[in-house]
């Protein structure tokens, strides 16, 4: 995984394209903390529960300087780890709690920050794409200024090309896991 982290040097939003059910939590863990010290980590996620996203993120914990986990939803908000900070959006279509619950961590956590957004193929279900593109573009942009990483999981199988494209269109480098991982980013300034 370590080529890819090297392959995305500079970029702060990342889309992984894969399978929704395919292994690429190694590479989350990668875009979380890879290159980064003491990150503060935040996971967003539609799909797993609290102990999911903390279990995934293993050994990488304790060098984490404060982790979060907002679940969206139905999945479970609970986490077996002290100190974690647990936050629910129990309405998945409510973009904009879900917008103001990031927000209001991001901005109030130490920098580093990164952020595990799971996955944008569920929030489809919930949200249209038209506002979801929105929100979508707004969150790439207050990371931006907060200067913040993030990463967003998206099965491709489950859209049409369209959607992939406009919402690669979003951020800075796209990482596709087939038989080899494809990574194709675009000029950072």
């Amino acid at each position: 995984m370590a080529s890819i982290a090297d392959d995305l040097d500079g970029a702060a939003s990342v889309l992984v394209k894969a399978p929704s059910m395919d292994g690429d939590r190694d590479l989350c863990t990668t875009l979380l903390t890879d290159g980064v010290a003491s990150p503060s980590v935040l996971f967003v996620t539609y799909t797993r529960g609290a102990g999911a996203c903390l279990e995934g993120l293993g050994e990488a914990a304790a060098d984490a300087r404060t982790v979060g986990v907002i679940t969206v939803g139905d999945a479970s908000a609970s986490a077996d780890r002290e100190g974690v900070e647990t936050r629910t959006v129990s309405t998945p279509s409510d973009l904009t709690g879900l917008g103001i619950e990031i927000a209001d961590l991001v901005d109030a956590w130490p920098a580093p920050v990164t952020v595990c957004f799971d996955s944008l193929t569920a929030m489809l279900q919930y949200v249209d794409f038209e506002t979801a593109y929105e929100f979508l573009h707004t969150l790439t942009g207050q990371f931006h200024a907060a200067d913040a990483r993030a990463h967003f999981h998206l099965d491709p199988a489950a859209h049409d090309a369209a959607t992939v494209a406009a919402l690669t269109s979003l951020v800075d480098a796209a990482v596709a896991l087939e038989d080899e991982p494809v990574v194709r980013t675009r000029d950072v300034p």
